[in-house]
């Protein structure tokens, strides 16, 4: 694979959090999933509307919601970051009042591209610690 194609995989995963975090842009979130978008951390098939409602529910949920790649690497097809979410609680989240803090979490995502489309996503997010900033 050439140095081109992979720094086009991770241009394609940055502009994905653009849009699905950052912005919240059903366009481009539809450009840029494969139709049959598989994410390990659901265990399911997401359609590019699945991933939009979860967009607009996050954007809902945590005001001035943005993402921002702290480590990102690639090889082959698949592109791995370690990336970092901040917000500000509005609305309900896992049950928990919205509180009006500002909160900071962190994750880890490997993305399999194909044919120029995201295809497939594994992610580890410290929810959890998300969860303990609400709490305390």
């Amino acid at each position: 694979m050439s140095n081109a194609t992979i720094d086009a995989n991770k241009a394609l995963v940055l502009a994905h959090y653009d849009a699905v975090t950052n912005r919240h842009d059903p366009e481009a979130i539809r450009a840029q999933l494969a139709p049959d978008f598989f994410d390990h951390a659901a265990g399911k098939r997401l359609s590019a509307e699945d991933v939009i409602a979860h967009s607009a529910a996050m954007h809902e949920t945590f005001a001035d919601l943005s993402a921002v790649a702290e480590c990102l690497v690639a090889e082959r097809d698949i592109v791995a970051g370690r990336f970092v979410w901040r917000g500000r609680h509005r609305s309900p989240w896992r049950g928990i009042q919205p509180t009006g803090r500002h909160v900071e979490f962190r994750g880890m995502t490997f993305w399999r591209i194909r044919d120029g489309r995201i295809s497939e996503r594994w992610a580890e997010i410290d929810f959890v610690g998300l969860e303990r900033q609400l709490r305390d």
